[in-house]
């Protein structure tokens, strides 16, 4: 299992960090989920690449980036 940190961007209240929760949360391997919203910092547990991670993200409409 390993641990990926993404940069998040366009997350405004807990509503969105919930989006992106629930969006990580469909994959398979994704064990666990931690985001900032002041920080936009999200600290994920899976086996997911880090593109994967991004593209879901990303498909929901906000931005994401390795951090």
């Amino acid at each position: 299992m390993s641990v990926t940190q993404l940069q998040l961007d366009g997350l405004h209240c807990n509503a969105c960090v919930n989006s992106v929760e629930k969006a990580l949360k469909t994959l398979p391997s994704v064990k666990d989920i931690k985001i900032d919203l002041a920080t936009q910092l999200a600290v994920v547990e899976s086996e997911e690449s880090t593109q994967t991670l991004i593209d879901t993200i990303e498909d929901i409409g906000f931005d994401a980036k390795e951090a």
